[in-house]
């Protein structure tokens, strides 16, 4: 005996060397063994050989063929709870709430929800939120179809995905199929030829720099504007909102001081000059700008450590100082490369020559001489070159310490020499002196007492005190006039 037991959601078939007949729920006896096929219904969609479909009542199952680019919900009680692919499908009717559906995929979606999203697998829904500066384009199969705007999408995905833009990035691309499925009030088409620059704006403020070619801008935003320029007429000014935009190949911008000028150069041939202010440029491959700045003030040049040797053979250092400025801008950009190295090297190239033609003793007595020297052969020199100089002048002349002991010791016997001969004049003028002296004292010999008592007057503010003796001789011979007459 076999006895066999179907549920409430089953079916089975026996099979006796071929299928013999269906079985419904509940319990079942054969007196033989057979080979039972089971189903669970609550799987709704089942496969089963022809021969086995040939034994099962008709009313128990339904044959529903989709067709290729369509698609199958199983609904049961008006809820998805299955999903059919293209192809033959057998669907369980045992119970009368079930129900198929067929939706072609270029057809909306029916309504989206928990239970549908849950039956549609993976990779067969594409649903997309576009936020409000968000723009799409649903392609299946290669073709564009439906476009996008912002808001809540849903499409059948498995032969379909969505191509999206940011249109606050105002510039995109698009394959031309695409683009012509854009409705045309959302881009604009902007075509620059070769000497042409645009630069996008949204609310007046540039945002995006163009080159030459064809550019899509989106134009969702009223307030997006294109600003076109020709390069080959004055460039505009460049604001700080401006000048963020453009790169830095594109323009050359360069501000030239009060005391510079600037130099213009259009594919390296000199163009004119630049007064102080700001100045920009278009820079393209027809004509590309460069600027040069001069500083025109007064500069100084230091020459130090310069070792020479005169003409009596003395090795010395000098130390010069030169103060020019730019007179002619462009000559001294073109004339030489650098202005302070040709200077150098005329002042240093004009002292050797003068040192070279002195003496030491000729240098020392007259360093004005080569002072003069060094104008004369240096300002001409610069001014082929496009400079002015103001001054050349000897700073130092540094001796070796054996020659500068050397010169010290001349002077001190110059100097002890030239004493000598002052203290041998007054020893000269001091003996003349005397003898005129001794003279005046023959010839008055009262003259020679007085003396003598002067004397003897500077010797007592010495002493204490001092005395004199002397008799009437003497006292006649120190007053050697009375009454008016000398006395015998």
């Amino acid at each position: 005996m076999m006895h066999i037991h179907l549920k409430l959601n089953e079916r089975a078939v026996t099979v006796r060397d071929k299928p013999e007949r269906a079985l419904g729920p509940g319990r079942h006896t054969f007196l033989r063994h057979r080979e039972v096929i089971r189903w669970n219904t609550d799987e709704l969609v089942f496969a089963a050989p022809a021969a086995v479909l040939a034994v099962l009542p008709p009313d128990w199952y339904e044959t529903v063929q989709v067709a290729a680019g369509h698609y199958g919900i199983v609904v049961r009680d008006e809820r998805a709870v299955g999903f059919l692919r293209p192809g033959v499908h057998r669907i369980w009717k045992v119970d009368a709430g079930l129900a198929v559906r067929v939706h072609a995929e270029a057809e909306p979606l029916p309504e989206l929800t928990d239970e549908l999203r849950q039956a549609i697998p993976a990779g067969e829904l594409l649903e997309l939120n576009l936020e409000l500066n968000v723009r799409g384009v649903v392609v299946r199969e290669g073709r564009p179809g439906r476009v996008l705007e912002p808001g809540h999408h849903a499409f059948w995905g498995r032969h379909a995905k969505a191509i999206v833009w940011n249109t606050d990035e105002l510039v995109f691309t698009a394959a031309p199929d695409v683009l012509a499925a854009l409705p045309r009030a959302w881009s604009t088409t902007v075509e620059l030829g070769a000497f042409e620059r645009a630069v996008v704006e949204r609310d007046r403020r540039p945002v995006k720099f163009l080159r030459p070619g064809v550019h899509r801008v989106w134009t969702v935003n009223p307030n997006v504007a294109v600003r076109t320029w020709d390069v080959r007429e004055t460039a505009p000014d460049l604001g700080d909102e401006l000048r963020a935009v453009l790169p830095a190949a594109e323009y050359v911008e360069a501000t030239v001081k009060q005391y510079e000028r600037g130099l213009k150069y259009v594919q390296g041939k000199f163009e004119g000059m630049l007064e102080p202010g700001r100045h920009a440029f278009w820079n393209h491959d027809g004509a590309r700008v460069a600027v040069t700045v001069l500083d025109t003030r007064v500069q100084q040049l230091k020459i130090e450590g310069q070792e020479l040797m005169t003409r009596d053979k003395v090795t010395l250092r000098l130390t010069l100082t030169a103060e020019y400025a730019p007179s002619d801008a462009p000559t001294t950009v073109h004339a030489v490369a650098d202005v302070k190295e040709a200077l150098y090297l005329a002042v240093q190239l004009a002292a050797r020559e003068f040192v070279a033609g002195v003496t030491l003793d000729e240098l020392l007595e007259a360093r004005d001489h080569l002072a003069r020297y060094l104008e004369a052969q240096v300002v001409p020199r610069a001014e082929a070159f496009g400079v002015r100089v103001h001054r050349v002048g000897v700073k130092d002349v540094i001796l070796p310490g054996e020659m500068k002991t050397l010169l010290n010791k001349v002077i001190e016997a110059e100097k002890a020499a030239a004493a000598n001969v002052i203290l041998r004049r007054e020893d000269a003028a001091a003996t003349r002196n005397m003898a005129n002296t001794a003279k005046v004292i023959a010839e008055n010999p009262v003259l020679m007492r007085l003396k003598e008592l002067e004397t003897m007057k500077e010797i007592a503010e010495k002493i204490d005190e001092i005395k004199l003796v002397m008799g009437a001789d003497g006292l006649k011979g120190l007053l050697p006039y009375t009454n008016g007459t000398p006395e015998n």
